[in-house]
């Protein structure tokens, strides 16, 4: 049976937008990634909502707005309800990135789309694994296997095969080839000597971005040097520093860099606090501090100190709102009560809304500040439009093929920004008196019902009371027949009853001459409910609140329970009246302006040669610009590079056939089968001739291949060229040899200037063959026997 493979970009196609994939695989459709940033807005949702209730399985590759963004929504609105799998790291991530993402839309608008409850519940669905586990999918697509590798770009980010025996489809989005501080290097630089690991390479499908495509970077060592400088820079004077984070993926990096570096240097520690400002930080840090295992082995190392935590972030520290800023840079005993400055990483990336936004208005206007950005933000945000502003003021007259300027923070000339303000302000007046007279019935209404509830189980109580009215009402040991004496023995044990000291109440003195046996015999009893214990399929369930975990504040070096400590915040905090409010505000930026690459990803150098090495037999280019897509996928069509030419380019909404063509069955191999074929080793395969017949056993569902030694010995079996030998590789072997070797125009391989090697296809049996061309030399049969060592076992 062949297999059918389609793709259709929902979003993230020919443009930055978040991404979003669908890839049907026969029957099984497989959602790749759920993404959409801060304003909800486009397109994209739409046709997720159209095709949500369709989708079989979900894959989520990191943990941040691009990737995550729209998966609350559409579980708890557009029905996408289906089976979601993430690595561990992105589902604990992910969950913190949207409940932050949630309370900040909240704080700024009438934000109703879903709330922290949906978070939660969508990301109860998520089924977390571990890289390198394979995850078959339920019910009828459980042929189809996915499995998790890392990608280097997030703590937990993923790089995703998806096989199903006939087509195996690599995804590969915002990966990172280069070991960072805190985080290993992607799955596909897992090879040996720098080369790309086996397990990942020559799959049928590759699905992969061009957002680096025409973006060469630095070196990542110049790159943080560079970042740090700047911010050096700006502390010396005597400025504040505004670094725009996310708040859960590569925050976790930037923090770690700079908390290594700043006690380098005492008087900056002095005059300087460095804070990580948001209202889940101190949940992202304990979090973070529990997938250690997540990390690099710098990091991993930590844990045989006993004097420092892994992830601790000592020199950082950590604030939830403004106003625990400013009490922060009001001055402390360090600064000897003085007021300090501070060194700030608050989200959101884009600087849309959030903290990120309110510093920046804050400070924008003053020259000894500076924003140093090490993420371009999203499209359409304040933090791309400052990018573009940097780059025009600091890139000009680069050449395309070099690497990117770093440039210490800059003045940008003419700046003077339109700044989109969506914040709640206080009810005044009418609308205050409006909204209190509204409250006050929602009271009475709640408690005329409450009134109302009490009526109907006071109603049931005496219907049940009456129904044995008559002979209760002469039984003796009721408590108003009782004497003072044994009054004084009711009140006493009430008082043991309502102290929890005992759960009965019982009366000495008093015997009941009724039997209980009579006829419509009826006993007061004590009003006692049992308090059932909640169990599952594994036993009793315990409170998680008496688990929580601790983190020590920085501060003041005492144990807080961080969800009790939020939730006291939230309690504590009265009930204010607001009203969503939106404003454009024209801000003078007089503060400098700085970018220092720190996304994390790989740049298009790079990019260009892993495609190379990867060897995919089909290509599709997604989530980049117009311009970086056409790019790269020009580059892979020139005749001169060794990579597939099915390469597609899709619109958002295209629908493309990505099918191989290949036809795939199952068979079961009989035992005689491995004793009687001869098989040999082949570049760390084992393949052998196999003469044989195919026949169905009695109810089997599945053919057999048995063995037939007739057919095998009288068969004459022609050369077949195994797998896709690179000339690349073979080059290398013939220098070994001492054969001098160069690649001309025609990517034909010319040796010791008299020996051609090309590839080409064979007339009789139509399938990749080597060509060797030349004189009949010495050269020419030695160099014929070195490529016949090399390619073919007998």
């Amino acid at each position: 049976m062949s297999s059918t493979l389609q793709f259709t970009a929902i979003s993230g196609a020919h443009n930055e937008d978040a991404v979003c994939y669908l890839l049907e695989i026969d029957e099984a459709r497989i959602l790749l990634d759920c993404g959409s940033y801060e304003d909800y807005s486009g397109e994209g949702l739409a046709r997720l909502q159209r095709i949500a209730r369709q989708v079989d399985a979900v894959l989520l590759s990191h943990p941040d707005m691009a990737h995550v963004g729209a998966y609350p929504l559409a579980y708890a609105k557009y029905g996408l309800t289906c089976p979601a799998y993430a690595t561990q790291a992105t589902h604990m991530m992910g969950a913190l990135c949207m409940q932050d993402a949630t309370k900040t839309l909240a704080a700024s608008e009438e934000f109703t789309l879903f709330n922290e409850k949906d978070v939660e519940a969508a990301f109860d669905n998520v089924t977390p694994l571990q890289y390198s586990q394979p995850k078959a999918l339920p019910g009828r697509h459980s042929h189809i296997v996915v499995t998790a590798h890392a990608a280097g770009h997030t703590i937990g980010g993923t790089i995703w095969t998806i096989n199903n025996g006939a087509e195996d489809v690599l995804y590969a989005l915002d990966y990172n080839h280069t070991k960072e501080e805190h985080l290993r290097r992607c799955s596909l630089m897992e090879g040996a000597e720098g080369m790309l690991s086996r397990r990942l390479i020559k799959p049928t499908l590759l699905i992969t971005d061009a957002l680096n495509a025409t973006y060469n970077l630095a070196t990542r060592k110049k790159r943080v040097e560079c970042f740090l400088d700047s911010i050096g820079a700006v502390v010396k004077r005597g400025g504040n520093v505004l670094i725009p984070v996310d708040s859960a993926a590569r925050v976790l990096e930037i923090a770690y860099v700079l908390n290594e570096w700043w006690p380098r240097e005492r008087s900056r520690r002095d005059t300087h606090a460095l804070c990580l400002l948001g209202g889940s930080a101190r949940k992202m840090r304990s979090f973070a501090q529990s997938l250690v295992g997540w990390m690099a082995s710098s990091v991993e190392g930590q844990m045989s100190d006993r004097d420092t935590k892994p992830f601790d972030l000592r020199h950082v520290s950590i604030v939830q709102t403004m106003a625990e800023l400013d009490r922060k840079m009001r001055g402390d005993t360090r600064s000897r009560g003085r007021p300090r400055r501070a060194v700030v990483l608050a989200p959101v990336e884009g600087m849309s809304m959030g903290f990120s936004q309110e510093l920046f208005l804050r400070w924008a206007g003053d020259k000894k500040n500076a924003v140093v950005m090490p993420q371009r933000g999203p499209p359409g945000s304040l933090a791309r439009h400052l990018f573009s502003r940097w780059w025009d003021r600091t890139q000009n007259g680069r050449a395309a093929d070099s690497p990117m300027r770093l440039e210490l923070p800059v003045r940008l000339s003419r700046a003077r920004v339109t700044v989109t303000v969506k914040r709640r302000v206080p009810l005044e007046g009418a609308e205050l008196e409006a909204w209190i007279a509204q409250e006050r019935r929602r009271k009475e209404q709640e408690a005329a019902r409450d009134a109302m509830l009490k009526r109907k189980r006071d109603m049931l109580d005496d219907d049940e009371v009456s129904s044995d009215g008559d002979s209760d009402s002469e039984a003796p040991g009721r408590i108003d027949e009782m004497g003072p004496e044994a009054i004084s023995e009711v009140d006493l044990a009430t008082e043991r009853l309502l102290s929890g000291q005992t759960y009965d109440l019982h009366i000495k003195g008093r015997e009941s001459t009724r039997s209980l046996a009579a006829p419509g015999a009826g006993q007061f009893m004590f009003p006692f409910q049992e308090k059932m214990r909640r169990t599952d399929d594994y036993g009793e369930i315990y409170d998680v609140d008496e688990y929580a975990v601790k983190v020590e504040n920085d501060d003041a070096g005492v144990m807080f329970d961080v969800d009790a400590v939020e939730e006291a915040e939230e309690a504590a905090a009265p009930e204010q009246p607001t009203k969503p409010v939106v404003e454009e505000r024209r801000v003078q930026v007089n503060c400098q302006l700085a970018f220092v690459d720190m996304e994390g990803r790989v740049s298009g150098n790079s990019l260009r040669n892993i495609l190379v090495n990867v060897i995919p037999k089909r290509l599709v280019l997604v989530h980049g610009s117009s311009a970086s897509t056409k790019a790269l996928a020009d580059y892979c069509r020139d005749p001169s590079v060794q990579v597939t030419k099915d390469v597609y380019a899709p619109s958002v909404g295209e629908i493309l056939n990505v099918s191989s063509g290949i036809n795939a069955y199952q068979v079961q191999l009989a035992d005689a089968l491995f004793k009687q074929v001869r098989m040999v080793s082949l570049h760390g395969s084992t393949v052998g001739f196999v003469g044989g017949r195919i026949h169905y056993a009695q109810d089997a569902q599945v053919p057999t291949l048995d063995f037939d030694s007739a057919g095998l010995d009288s068969a004459w079996q022609p050369p077949v060229l195994v797998g896709d030998p690179r000339l690349s590789a073979l080059r290398s072997a013939l220098e070994k040899h001492g054969i001098s070797t160069r690649f001309d125009s025609e990517a034909t391989l010319i040796c010791n200037s008299a020996v051609a090697i090309k590839r080409a296809t064979s007339k009789r049996s139509n399938t990749d063959c080597i060509r060797i061309l030349g004189n009949p030399t010495p050269d020419f049969y030695r160099i014929r026997t070195l490529v016949n060592e090399y390619l073919i076992a007998t």
